[in-house]
């Protein structure tokens, strides 16, 4: 990646950063959040999560490292960080509720794969697949041409169903105004309830800094906030229409968390350019991908955690198009709002 300086303005020093934590300190840390959680009981009601030896915790509103020896957290811990933060954020709605109009019905797009037909299906049969079922079984033991389980049917997308996508600012502002806590634990409390609640919808977690990139919530926890330059929202609109693609027989709702103005877009070569004051022709490329997602039918929110001139200005931009909310946020409020527009509440 390539970086552009020019007179800096205001706003945090995009390489102004400290030197990461040294090993001593990162054990020092986990020392510290291992006492905080003795205080806590197991079961995550008093706010936070028990930390275990072979990884970190998220208790107090604390993000703690992985161990000296680089272990993260494990299925189980990231499980109960999520169901704590869900709770959490559930607590503290605001507003009346209301239904999310997840699928469970039949008759969306294919998805390409397949599966055996059982009495009473009204799937349409998938004749390649059960052509390749039929040659299968025959390979193995001679017999009929078809029979009845050979019979294959193709999956389709569940009607009603949603595509989220979930676009995380990973650059280090976010840690400087620390919103970087609140940032995860939404991460962790959407995706914990999309999959514990509402399987039928598929959700994406993207993070973005100087470029994006998909995301487990393991590597989102891991992700090393104080080492990232940049705002590539460019890059994580391109993802997100991606994800929307894949799923065209779903509903496109994509929920962009930032703090800060566009900074970085993605070249011709597919690398990423940064400069601070941004490049005008960040903010061009960066609403082009835009209107490409809305073309797919996409509805995009974006949670603004600052209230510099520059973000307002590229956000009235955004505010003029269809189909685009803009909501303004702070780090107590996000986590609510995330999840009462996923449940296509107004927060």
């Amino acid at each position: 990646m390539r970086f552009r300086y020019r007179a800096y303005t205001g706003g945090p020093d995009p390489l102004a950063d400290p030197d990461p934590p040294s090993r001593e300190e990162r054990v020092e840390t986990v020392a510290l959040e291992r006492l905080r959680a003795r205080e806590v009981d197991g079961d995550g009601e008093g706010g936070g999560v028990r930390a275990s030896p072979a990884g970190g915790s998220l208790s107090g509103g604390l993000l703690a490292p992985p161990d000296r020896n680089g272990h993260g957290l494990t299925p189980r811990e990231l499980r109960r960080l999520g169901e704590t933060a869900l709770r959490d954020i559930e607590r503290s709605a605001r507003g009346p509720g209301g239904g999310h109009p997840g699928g469970g019905g039949r008759g969306g797009d294919p998805t390409g794969a397949h599966t055996p037909r059982e009495a009473g299906d009204d799937r349409p049969l998938d004749p390649v697949a059960t052509v390749r079922a039929a040659a299968l079984r025959r390979a193995v033991s001679p017999g009929p041409l078809l029979r009845a389980g050979d019979l294959r049917v193709a999956q389709t997308e569940p009607v009603g169903a949603a595509a989220v996508s979930l676009l995380v600012d990973l650059s280090h502002s976010m840690v400087e105004r620390a919103l970087h806590t609140a940032a995860t634990r939404t991460a962790l409390a959407l995706h914990t309830l999309v999959r514990t609640r509402h399987p039928d919808d598929r959700i994406q977690l993207v993070g973005f800094g100087e470029s994006a990139r998909e995301l487990t919530p393991a590597r989102l926890v891991a992700h090393e906030w104080r080492r990232t330059p940049g705002t590539n929202l460019h890059h994580a609109l391109r993802l997100a229409r991606g994800h929307v693609r894949r799923h065209r027989g779903l509903r496109p709702l994509v929920l962009a968390v930032t703090d800060g103005e566009p900074t970085a877009h993605l070249g011709g070569d597919g690398r990423s350019r940064f400069a601070w004051p941004p490049d005008p022709r960040t903010a061009e490329l960066t609403l082009a991908e835009l209107d490409r997602l809305l073309r797919e039918g996409a509805e995009v929110v974006f949670f603004l955690l600052a209230d510099d001139p520059r973000l307002r200005d590229f956000a009235a931009e955004m505010d003029r198009r269809r189909a685009v909310r803009v909501v303004r946020a702070d780090a107590e409020a996000l986590g609510p709002l995330v999840v009462d527009r996923y449940l296509g509440r107004r927060g």
